[in-house]
């Protein structure tokens, strides 16, 4: 009797436990990778008056990334562009004109981007520091 009423109730829970199983699924994802990798560049080139320089390689960022620069140059009365370059070549950036810069650009769209400094001065200028990407 004593076995019955064991083996009943072993099987009143394998059969609640069978039936609350919940079945998983698979959906299909998006075939473009999801980018989340960020990277911290440290700086320190000299650039010359009046050009861009494009700083490291490409890279890819998502809309609505930032990119944000904690740099400082001398002399401090430059006026300089932090930002990037997207792939059709048009420049996105944050005007400086006092020596430093602690601010951030939102990638508008995804897509291939390459950092970039422009002097904007007469001089040529030292800048150090880092970028976030």
């Amino acid at each position: 009797m004593r076995l019955r009423k064991l083996l009943a109730s072993f099987l009143v829970c394998t059969l609640i436990l069978g039936c609350s199983t919940i079945f998983a699924g698979a959906a299909e994802v998006s075939s473009i990778p999801v980018i989340s990798a960020r990277i911290t560049t440290s700086l320190n080139h000299e650039i010359s008056a009046n050009t861009i320089v494009p700083i490291n390689d490409w890279f890819y960022i998502n809309a609505g990334d930032t990119i944000t620069y904690n740099c400082t140059y001398t002399p401090k009365s430059a006026n300089v562009d932090f930002g990037c370059i997207d792939a059709d070549g048009v420049f996105y950036y944050l005007n400086c004109t006092n020596g430093s810069i602690n601010k951030s650009i939102e990638a508008s769209q995804r897509g291939q981007y390459m950092l970039a400094i422009r002097n904007n001065s007469s001089r040529t200028i030292i800048v150090t520091g880092s970028v976030k990407y």
